[in-house]
Parts: C-alpha cells; structure tokens; sequence
C-alpha cells in the first residue's frame, strides 16, 4: 500500500533534466506508508516485505476469463491468524492464490479433512462431505450463487465422482450408492459398487474400485469387467490412491511394512514397476503424461551465503518413465501468511495448453 506524489513541477523539471543529461538517472523518489487496519489484514506488518501482493485476500469469480484461462490447483489453506480453514486455488505454479469459499461457510459446516471435496468439471459445483449440528451430511457449495445445496445425510468415505457433464455426483453415504442430479436437484440410489475407495474413469464408462491389494474395473452400470490382485502380503494396506487426470495410472502407498512406499501402476497393464520410498505426501498427478508434480520444502541442509539456513516451497516434477525431475520454486510463498500447498487436485484441466 504505497503511493507516490508528485507535483507537476517536479514533472516537467525532471523531464528537462533528462533531456539535457541524456543518460543520466532521475532522483530517487520518497514515498510514503499508508495507514492500514491491522485488525482487518493481520498479515499488514509482513506485507512491507513483499509489496507487489495485494493486501486484501483475492476472491474466486466464477467464471471470470482471466482466473480460469489456466488449469488450477485446489487446496485447503488459511490465512494467518485466521482460525478457520477453507478452499482455495491457485496456477499450478501457486501463483494467482484465490479464496474459493468464505470462511463463514464452515462456521456452519464442518467439513471432514479426510474426504477429499471434489469440483465439478465446469468449476461451478464442489462436493464436499462433513457435519451441520452434529449430523453427517453431502453438500455442494454454488461458487456462482455462494450457496450451499444438501444433496444427502449420511457418514463414510464419499468417494466423489462427477460426470464429465457436470450435472451428475455420485457418492457414497451411509453405507449406500448415490447420484444426485444437478440440474433437478433429484437423489437416486445406485446399485452398490464395493470399494474402499471409487474412481470414474475418462469417458463415464467404467469405474475403477480400489480394494484390500488391488483393484476392480466395473462398467458404469456395476457389472465387474477385471479384476487385479497385486498379491501383497495380508499385513499391508493400500492408502491414499490417485488417478492420473487420463486414466492411465493409479497411485498409492503401500503401508504395514518396514518403511512405507509410494507406488505409480499402469491400469491397463498393472504390474508394480515404479516405487519409492517415502509416504507420496503433496503429490498429484500433473496434466503431461507419465508426469507426477510433487509439493515440498527445499533440501534440508541447504545454506544461505552466510551459512543461514534458508526454507522455501519447491514443485518437483518427475517423469515416472525415466525418473528426470526438474525443480521450481512455488510462486507466492507466504503470501497472507499462508501456508504451503498441498493440492487435492488440479481442476479446470480443459485449460491445458492455453
């Protein structure tokens, strides 16, 4: 929040100047700190390090051409100070960082950390499961209208889905399979497909449904096309899967053994080829192919010229296939005091290549 005065004086007096000294430098200009309210921006007393943020917290528009010219990240986050988390999304670089929710939506609504909210294809529409007075509950939030819509009650692991149209999400609540219709706010239960956790798959043809070692592929209407069993010993489990945004890989960490590994499988022909250790936290599968992007902190160890030791947000990109990584720093550090990102997914994919 700078501004700089100058009268019309000074103008045209340092106008001739650099008309008589030809290259010579114009003077340095003062400026001048305005008053901000600190109640109301808590973050105002860092803010002086990076000028060139805006104060004020950036608001999502739905619709507007300039935010969504770009595929985006969603993430939960919050400002400092604030005691109240919410959506977010940013560039895939975490630039452009944008408020998608107010926090005085989850005042009301408490939503469930563990289940991944998921966005509907044409941005408009988020699922997200959590608790209204206590009783477990399938909402949408209307980013155009800035409204919740409760579709159902009911608790468990909901497994969002949407249809590429973007008028179906289909879920799981209490044990049953739902599909809830947008455009006529109609709740129709599905026969059940049992996973642990559900995957529509490019296309709305088939699901892919993850289960104790491996996974089922269903056509849409249930009916069991294959079957995979990765024969791991009974003690691990499989956790936190991932389908790249084609459909091609699936993703997850294996646990229940000496040290956990992250694993990258080829659907179509599933043989565990690509693993590492480590838990696979802050990864997602980037829109290229064969290319996951992975959101993180510098190396440990790493020193500033005077032997500081400096922390700052990375984005690692590795190619599955060859293992090649290229490294950036995320876009935006600290901005509002935010932390870093940790994406549940990039949305507004249809974007790539703009």
């Amino acid at each position: 929040m700078f501004f700089k005065k100058y009268s019309m004086f000074c103008v045209l007096s340092l106008c001739a100047s650099l008309v008589l000294s030809g290259c010579s430098e114009p003077p340095s200009q003062g400026s001048e700190q305005a008053e901000v309210d600190v109640a109301k921006y808590p973050w105002a007393k860092e803010h002086k390090n990076h000028p060139e943020w805006p104060m004020e917290i950036r608001e999502e528009v739905y619709g507007d051409a300039g935010t969504f010219s770009t595929p985006r990240l969603m993430f939960w986050n919050k400002y400092k100070y604030s005691e109240v988390r919410t959506l977010w999304s940013s560039r895939l670089d975490g630039s452009d960082r944008r408020r998608i929710i107010p926090e005085e939506v989850f005042m009301q609504f408490r939503p469930v950390g563990l289940h991944k909210p998921s966005r509907s294809p044409d941005n408009r529409y988020i699922a997200i499961s959590g608790y209204i007075n206590d009783r477990a509950t399938r909402q949408l939030y209307d980013t155009k209208e800035q409204k919740l819509i409760t579709m159902s009650g009911g608790g468990g692991h909901p497994s969002f889905n949407w249809t590429s149209d973007s008028d179906n999400v289909i879920f799981y609540a209490d044990g049953k399979h739902y599909n809830y219709q947008v455009s006529t706010a109609t709740l129709t239960q599905r026969k059940i497909i049992y996973s642990d956790e559900l995957f529509l798959l490019p296309g709305d043809k088939e699901f892919l449904a993850i289960k104790h070692d491996g996974f089922w592929i269903h056509k849409f209407n249930g009916e069991v096309v294959r079957k995979v069993d990765f024969g791991f010993p009974k003690e691990w489990e499989m956790k936190n899967h991932r389908i790249s945004p084609d459909g091609k890989y699936l993703a997850f960490m294996t646990q229940g053994r000496p040290k956990a590994h992250f694993h990258w499988v080829n659907i179509a022909n599933p043989e565990i080829e690509h693993s590492e250790i480590g838990e696979g936290n802050g990864v997602i599968f980037s829109l290229d192919e064969n290319a996951t992007l992975k959101f993180g902190y510098n190396p440990m160890g790493e020193v500033d010229e005077l032997g500081k030791p400096v922390t700052y947000s990375i984005i690692t990109r590795t190619n599955i296939l060859t293992g090649e990584q290229q490294v950036t720093r995320t876009k935006e550090m600290r901005i509002w005091g935010m932390r870093s990102i940790y994406p549940i997914a990039i949305t507004n994919q249809k974007a790539q290549g703009n």
